[in-house]
């Protein structure tokens, strides 16, 4: 049985020793590709481009840990990061290093040499050449194009967070958020039911649960622990792995596992006819990322649909083995499809794996739609700089399925193709942070 969170004096969760570990290993990784940016950003004090307006801010951040767990992490990175840096090379180049020869002519050591170069340059990591394809054009120029996610999710969004922007809608909270978007007429799945502590806290009236059921945690990422359960008779349930079950056994099922682990039961969601042959018979969602402007109004700035693939037909994520392909943010236009990229075996294709339909090319319905509800979403939810929005486009328009508050930049950048630090995006996030003046701190 999953080891369940404890609560402390104080009332609030505290997460299992083993997410504990996981997330400090994390945070040492984000210090080792964080340690080249904060050394650079010390010399560029009086330059005012974007870049350099956030580099600074993140070196403040870097080199002023608050808490225990912040200076252990930079301790520990301080002292290790030759070695890991070295282990991660030597993992990715034998994983990757022969395709990328073959597609780009870039060979092996030269790719190996590239990545400590471009890591003292740019702050890159090994997983990162692969995921921006940087032996396609491995310039420290082009590097720096991108933002890493230990300047954005460890950096950037908590200094907005924590130095006068902290939000007080709720994201994380699946409940908490699918309230704050009926409060405020934004258009999302239905909760059916909450289940915690083995004890079901809300539920509709009995008649509505006969319909095809989506089950998530109340407070999960990336797709995990997902479940969906399609009607297949009165009061009768099966999962795509073929397995039948009446309502109450399934609900017994779901008390027993929120003892562990908060559940969300919500309506599933279907997609657009026009999206069926990209589906894969799971939801497909549009991550639509959004970010305030100077006046302070929401703006696009990023688009990617996502699509299952294989046996998965629960969840798009692409850290469940998804794919997804950039979004025009005019016509709504796809572009080519990738996965995530730390592994290049797929490459990049024009067709869904398992369909053959075409993904280049394909213009999404209601692509004005759905960038309205975006911007509607986010005046909603105004108290947040940025936000990452999943959106379903269904038979009945589209409709907001999740919101995320440090949205993955990896996504967007892996399938623009293109780094967002010199576009719109950096731009603004560069703004909020000279509003607030994070850049103009000295550093020591």
């Amino acid at each position: 049985m999953a080891t369940r969170a404890r609560h402390s004096a104080h009332g609030a969760i505290r997460p299992p020793r083993r997410q504990r570990l996981r997330d400090f290993g994390r945070a040492v990784t984000y210090q080792i590709g964080g340690l080249p940016i904060a050394v650079r950003a010390g010399l560029n004090r009086q330059v005012a481009t974007p870049d350099a307006v956030i580099r600074r801010a993140y070196a403040r951040q870097f080199w002023h840990p608050h808490t225990l767990s912040d200076i252990g992490a930079l301790g520990v990175a301080l002292l290790i990061w030759p070695f890991a840096l070295a282990g991660m090379a030597a993992a990715f180049v034998f994983k990757n290093g022969r395709i990328v020869a073959q597609r780009s002519n870039r060979s092996v050591p030269r790719q190996m040499l590239d990545q400590f170069r471009l890591y003292a340059a740019a702050g890159v990591l090994p997983p990162w050449y692969y995921i921006f394809e940087l032996h396609r054009r491995p310039l420290k120029s082009h590097a720096r194009d991108f933002i890493y996610r230990w300047e954005s999710k460890a950096g950037v969004m908590r200094l907005l967070r924590e130095s006068g922007r902290q939000p007080l809608s709720a994201v994380n909270d699946k409940a908490e958020f699918f309230e704050h978007c009926r409060a405020h007429q934004v258009a999302t799945a239905r909760v059916l039911a909450v289940v915690r502590d083995g004890e079901i806290e809300q539920q509709v009236h009995p008649a509505e649960l006969d319909t095809d059921l989506f089950v998530k945690p109340v407070c999960g990422r990336g797709g995990k622990g997902a479940e969906r359960w399609d009607r297949i008779g009165a009061e009768r349930y099966r999962n795509p792995q073929g397995e039948e079950l009446g309502r109450e056994e399934l609900f017994a099922r779901l008390q027993r596992r929120s003892l562990t682990t908060p559940l969300l039961i919500q309506t599933r969601l279907r997609n657009h006819p026009g999206l069926a042959p990209l589906n894969n018979d799971a939801l497909s969602t549009v991550r639509v990322l959004t970010c305030l402007n100077e006046a302070g109004e929401p703006e696009l700035v990023g688009a990617a649909l996502r699509m299952a693939i294989g046996g998965n037909h629960v969840v798009d994520n692409l850290h469940a083995g998804g794919i997804a392909a950039a979004v025009d943010l005019d016509s709504g236009r796809l572009g080519p499809a990738s996965n995530l990229g730390a592994d290049s075996s797929l490459g990049w294709i024009e067709r869904h794996p398992n369909s053959d339909a075409p993904v280049t090319g394909v213009v999404l319905p209601m692509w004005d739609e759905v960038r309205m509800l975006a911007v509607r979403a986010h005046k909603a939810f105004d108290d947040r700089v940025l936000v990452g929005w999943d959106i379903a486009i269904t038979p009945d328009g589209p409709m907001v399925v999740e919101a995320n508050g440090t949205p993955d930049l990896d996504i967007m950048q892996r399938f623009v193709r293109h780094g967002l630090m010199a576009a719109r995006l950096g731009v603004l996030l560069a703004f909020h942070l000279s509003q607030l003046g994070l850049d103009q701190i000295p550093i020591a």
